[in-house]
């Protein structure tokens, strides 16, 4: 004879069944750019890993380390600049030579060498004005001996470029749109390169689409989903209505929100 207790339990797994959500399917080019940047990441990685390793194993050796940024920058790879950070965060050494002028820059208050040095692991930043002029993201691997920090192998990626050699091949005649946004709200990549750099929260350009920020809101938060919102047609001044699916990139904390958007 059943108790009590035992319809209660059996209506409340039956309610919490018919509650639970579908699973999301993404569309799949939002899969492969996922798929693609986090490929690249490990690859960047591994160079890095290489990097203070080497370091190590040549005792610090600064000509030895230069000759290894080198051999590291001139691998097939969208990174910017290798650099060798001192555990006083100056930039001590940089390939390639047209960045020698940064050589002897104190960056030590700059929020992921701190962390980076603080924790003993690697972080990547959120993109911020270099001090060689442009917009980038640096990812740091610290040098640690004994528990001690002895500097930091940083490279510099500059994210629009990054974004665009995995983006752009899967445009070509496409009947979508690909976007990608640093939690946060900055635009690291848009089809309309005005938008690249703007903040979807506080710029005046999105004020009047109330929407837009919205879903740009649950995008920050949640991981993955669908949504719609309203906003120009790209290359164009028509509002439309604009279907959207999303996912994450995370690299060591820091997440990018890569963004799949058709008209509807």
């Amino acid at each position: 004879m059943k108790t009590f207790s035992t319809y209660l339990i059996i209506g409340l797994t039956l309610f919490m069944a018919g509650c639970k959500k579908d699973p999301i399917v993404l569309p799949d080019a939002l899969t492969t750019v996922k798929a693609n940047l986090e490929a690249e990441f490990d690859a960047i990685n591994l160079d890095l890993a290489t990097g203070v390793d080497y370091a190590v194993s040549v005792g610090l050796d600064t000509t030895l380390i230069r000759a290894k940024l080198l051999e590291l920058l001139n691998r097939p790879s969208l990174v910017e600049e290798f650099c060798f950070v001192t555990p006083d965060g100056i930039l001590s050494m940089i390939e390639p030579s047209k960045y020698y002028y940064s050589q002897g820059i104190d960056i030590s208050e700059q929020d992921h060498i701190i962390k980076s040095f603080d924790t003993r692991s690697p972080v990547l930043s959120k993109v911020f004005r270099v001090v060689e002029g442009y917009d980038a993201a640096a990812l740091i691997h610290p040098v640690v001996e004994y528990n001690t920090i002895k500097g930091g192998v940083v490279v510099v990626i500059k994210t629009e470029e990054l974004l665009a050699s995995v983006m752009e091949p899967l445009l070509v005649g496409a009947d979508f749109e690909l976007w990608v946004m640093e939690k946060g709200g900055r635009m690291l990549y848009n089809q309309d390169d005005y938008e690249i750099g703007l903040n979807l929260f506080t710029d005046p350009v999105y004020k009047d689409f109330p929407e837009l920020v919205t879903a740009a809101g649950l995008i920050n938060d949640e991981e993955s989903g669908t949504t719609t919102y309203s906003f120009y047609k790209t290359g164009t001044t028509t509002t439309v209505t604009k279907l959207t699916y999303w996912t994450t990139v995370e690299v060591y904390g820091t997440e990018w929100k890569v963004v799949w958007v058709r008209v509807e």
